[in-house]
């Protein structure tokens, strides 16, 4: 089978999960707003075009236009007419293109449950390229893929009936290996939120406060229940991101490219499975390592612009969305706040650390700005001192709220909610030594940083 694929910058591994027998009929890459130049130069079309969501622009009308485009070419130019597929991980899509798969019959649309279309996703399409049967290609029991093409009662017909938990179609397929995951019943309750949901969430404060160890173990504790995240490590200037993940620190010592790899994928967003680190499955990283020192990228990609790019792509392929991201950098990254859609403020019960981060976000944020992260915030009280005492009685976590709230700073009017409370622990600085995020060494952490992300995911 001779094969055109319009993959964008994913092209190059769509073709290493093509069967031997594929022969692709084009070497650059294609994508949905260049193709029409394509076909106008007369290039061949082959038995059959394979799209993936990275032939995309994000701008749904252009998108379907351009892709009504090729279906009308197909359909005047192919004979017999060829079938085009599209494979995606974006459940909406058969809705969005509703009215051109009912259109065109050769248009097929294949659901992928997982983060990473798993190889065999692709081989199996082509096996059904062209016959009228549309039954599942690729089922397991923690994915699930359909082909959505056709008239809505044959798309009642072809999709399972199977109800699923919440999140289950961002999971991976299972390692040979044993997997942690949660032990309490938290997931229920998270498991009860909107399916399909997306947060894009700021990990913020003053700095020293403990929000990289709160990413951290956020992060994983959103893996353990079946979450798919992402870290995009904000913190240029410390890095320390290198220190809670030693896989990521040994590669980018190795790889210059991975070295650079927040550069990267904030220049390209739709490549992040390229520029950024895999953890784990559902689990990524994009960061710097301590080796990267290019100035000029930099300044070149390193800014509200890019960001704002960066995070309209990835609110589409994950559940969580992490922003390691200090106060003081908001006074460079102002027009992305609109973009977030929860503020996670990290302050220690202290008097000292309320001050600070009081001071922090009038240096930094004006009026209209700091008012707006007001109310988008929540309070996580890290590094929690059960002896703190403020006036004689015992420093609560709500105690932190009702003083930011009590009129020391013009940037908070009204009293936030509290996230969530991480005790204060040794443990916290073996992390480092032992690539094991507390979340993972008992219930109780384990307990804090579930909730946490429950009311995390749940908004503002």
């Amino acid at each position: 089978m001779k094969l055109l694929i319009v993959s964008g910058g994913f092209h190059r591994i769509v073709t290493q999960y093509l069967p031997k027998k594929t022969a692709v009929i084009h070497s650059e890459t294609l994508e949905l707003r260049n193709l029409s130049d394509y076909l106008d130069g007369g290039n061949p079309l082959g038995d059959g075009v394979l799209i993936t969501d990275e032939a995309f622009t994000q701008k749904p009308s252009l998108d379907q236009e351009e892709l009504t485009k090729l279906l009308e070419w197909v359909e005047v130019n192919s004979i017999p007419i060829i079938p085009v597929v599209l494979i995606t991980r974006d459940f909406m899509k058969p809705f969005e293109l509703e009215m051109l798969t009912q259109r065109f019959d050769y248009l097929k649309i294949i659901i992928s449950d997982t983060v990473r279309i798993p190889a065999q996703v692709f081989q199996r399409s082509l096996e059904q390229m062209g016959k009228k049967d549309t039954g599942p290609i690729h089922k397991d029991v923690r994915t699930e893929t359909k082909i959505v093409g056709g008239d809505s009662k044959e798309l009642g017909q072809r999709q399972s009936v199977k109800k699923r938990s919440f999140f289950d179609r961002f999971r991976s397929k299972p390692e040979a290996s044993a997997e942690l995951t949660a032990t309490d019943r938290l997931t229920r309750d998270i498991a009860n939120i909107s399916r399909g949901i997306s947060r894009v969430v700021a990990i913020t404060g003053h700095r020293g406060n403990g929000l990289t160890s709160t990413t951290v173990n956020l992060a994983h504790e959103a893996s353990k229940r079946g979450l798919s995240s992402i870290i995009i490590d904000m913190d240029a200037e410390y890095r320390s991101m290198n220190m809670y993940f030693s896989r990521f620190h040994e590669r980018t010592n190795k790889d210059e490219q991975m070295s650079a790899s927040l550069i990267r994928t904030l220049a390209r967003p739709q490549e992040y499975m390229t520029t950024a680190f895999n953890i784990k499955d559902h689990f990524w990283l994009s960061s710097l390592g301590y080796s990267f020192n290019d100035r000029k990228l930099m300044d070149q990609f390193y800014n509200s612009e890019k960001l704002v790019g960066l995070i309209s792509v990835l609110r589409t392929k994950f559940n969580l969305v992490l922003l390691d991201m200090p106060l003081d950098l908001f006074r460079s990254f102002q027009e992305t706040m609109i973009h977030i859609d929860v503020f996670g403020l990290c302050i220690p019960n202290n008097l000292h650390a309320i001050l600070s981060t009081a001071r922090n976000v009038e240096v930094v944020l004006d009026r209209e700005k700091a008012s707006y992260f007001n109310a988008k915030s929540k309070v996580i009280v890290t590094k929690y001192n059960d002896r703190s005492r403020f006036q004689g009685s015992l420093f609560s976590s709500e105690k932190v709220n009702e003083i930011l709230a009590s009129g020391i700073s013009d940037s908070f009017h009204y009293e936030m909610k509290t996230a969530g409370v991480v005790p204060h622990s040794d443990s916290f600085d073996a992390q480092i030594e032992t690539d094991i995020p507390v979340t993972n060494t008992g219930a109780e952490f384990e307990k804090a940083f579930g909730q946490m992300l429950l009311r995390l995911m749940e908004g503002a």
